[in-house]
């Protein structure tokens, strides 16, 4: 069991939701208020053009770019518009699996749903395979198929779940049961009907002349957000609007009704994510260079479908002089393996999407490469979006693809930590200082830095130096050099002798 906390700040036009796990800072999430197009969200839209280049056709869903919907992505139910097509009926089933001309037509009123929202200069992605989420069940219109999660492990309580929603469910509706679904035969029932008013309510919809138009939309985000992952691991929710924290407790009195006494009502004067630590671990983890422990590092590169993360030691990074090769082996795994732990938290902290590379220190030993290999897959097991990790190549490459549904969230600092990034090199070397002293191999340790950097880290009472010591029992001497870069260090064992680690942030 790993004890999660949610933090949920609101601002003017914002709610900004931050979940933490063991006090680690795992994702994050932003609902901005004139935002109009939501994944889930249900348009009536109207084809506007057909590229056959590429399969697909533009659907008008009121965005200045028209969606885009794919041959593939269209639901087996399109198969009862043959009306229009010029093809007579009989040879339409050959047609639809040939091209999407065939089956669409320019001005055609379409029912679609958001699977992807705009991102960077492109429209939204479209899908006319239509589903209604709920906790336990997801509804599927148009379908006859009722699935059960794969990660559902025994196979007799699949069969006993499928054959009760076979029972209870209408004609010509799907569902998917859920990984966390309840399964208590009269919850599953009352959520299958909660799930069909909304479905009866979208057909009622369609009538309106008015084209194109959003005919439903996805509750808010905390409730979206809860829905899809809140389990007995939620220990608190700390909420600083308390019309929000109302809702939530309704939400839960119906999904959770034991677990209502965890929502906290945020009244302090003190910002809720500088209260909790969500501030500073933004500052820290979500800049171009993410500290591990020891001294190691990664160096995190992005564009727009590609990003390349690189896995650095620190210099020598414990590899004392008179290692023996061994020893050196076992070091670069252990690094790896942090490396791995750190990298499958990056991916759901900042919503990574297409291609990633992963560069990690070469490792000659197969078997090494096998369990960083396994530790990296199991980390991911927690990430919701769907993703394939490659094996390690030779070159000790890891790439692997993972799906973004929404574009890259951009938090709001707080006026203390400005976009200079002084304030996040501090504590960047805060955080590198501070795994180092937990280390017990360390007794003492020389911090070599820029001397403008020296006075600051000395100045005042307590200085941070002091704090240092107050915090972890052990001194640190700051020795000032000013050939270095301001934002340039390295960090020794000792007597000038071993180096720990150096870095350029």
């Amino acid at each position: 069991m790993n004890n999660k906390d949610l933090i949920i700040n609101t601002e003017k036009q914002a709610i900004n939701i931050a979940l933490l796990e063991e006090g680690k800072l795992l994702e994050l999430h932003q609902e901005v208020f004139d935002k109009n197009f939501y994944v889930g969200d249900i348009y009536l839209g109207i084809v506007k053009k057909i590229l056959h280049a590429l399969n697909a056709a533009i659907i008008d869903i009121g965005y200045y770019k028209g969606g885009f919907l794919h041959y593939n992505d269209l639901g087996e139910h399109i198969k009862n518009l043959s009306n229009f097509t010029k093809k007579n009926k009989k040879d339409y089933c050959d047609l639809i699996k040939n091209s999407i001309e065939n089956i669409l037509c320019l001005g055609q009123k379409i029912l679609v749903q958001i699977s992807k929202e705009p991102i960077s200069n492109k429209g939204p992605k479209l899908t006319t395979k239509i589903s209604l989420p709920g906790r336990n069940l997801i509804l599927i219109p148009f379908s006859n198929k009722i699935y059960a999660s794969k990660k559902i492990k025994s196979i007799k309580e699949k069969n006993i779940l499928i054959s009760y929603i076979e029972k209870i469910k209408p004609k010509n509706i799907g569902c998917i049961i859920r990984t966390e679904s309840s399964r208590k035969k009269e919850i599953l029932n009352k959520e299958l009907i909660h799930l069909m008013k909304k479905w009866k309510n979208i057909l009622k919809n369609i009538t309106l002349k008015k084209n194109p138009i959003k005919i439903f939309s996805e509750s808010n985000i905390t409730s979206c957000f809860l829905r899809d992952t809140f389990n007995n691991d939620f220990q608190s929710i700390y909420c600083d609007n308390i019309f929000l924290c109302k809702e939530m407790y309704s939400y839960l009195s119906i999904i959770a009704p034991k677990k209502t006494s965890i929502i906290k009502y945020h009244q302090e004067s003190t910002p809720i994510f500088e209260k909790y630590g969500v501030e500073k671990q933004i500052e820290i983890f979500l800049g171009k260079n993410v500290p591990l422990k020891n001294g190691a590092y990664l160096v995190i590169e992005h564009t727009e479908a590609l990003h390349v993360i690189d896995v650095n030691s620190g210099m020598n990074n414990h590899i004392k002089e008179n290692s023996t090769e061994l020893e050196r082996i076992d070091n670069i795994f252990k690094i790896n393996l942090l490396a791995a732990t750190e990298i499958a938290r990056q991916l759901r902290l900042r919503d990574m999407g297409g291609i990633i590379v992963v560069d990690f220190i070469d490792m000659s030993d197969s078997i090494q490469k096998n369990k960083l290999y396994e530790h990296l897959k199991e980390k991911m097991k927690g990430d919701r979006a769907k993703h394939h990790i490659l094996p390690i190549n030779e070159f000790g490459l890891v790439q692997f693809t993972r799906h973004r549904v929404r574009p890259e969230i951009k938090i709001k600092r707080n006026v203390k930590y400005t976009k200079n990034s002084s304030i996040s090199y501090i504590l960047h070397l805060e955080c590198v200082i501070g795994n180092i002293l937990k280390n017990e191999n360390y007794k003492k340790i020389q911090l070599h830095i820029h001397t403008f950097v020296s006075s600051y880290l000395k100045i005042g009472f307590p200085s941070i130096q002091q704090k240092w010591f107050l915090k972890y029992k052990k001194w640190v001497k700051i020795i000032p050099n000013n050939s270095f870069q301001y934002t340039e260090y390295k960090i020794f064992e000792k007597n000038n002798k071993d180096e720990i680690t150096s870095y350029f942030f």
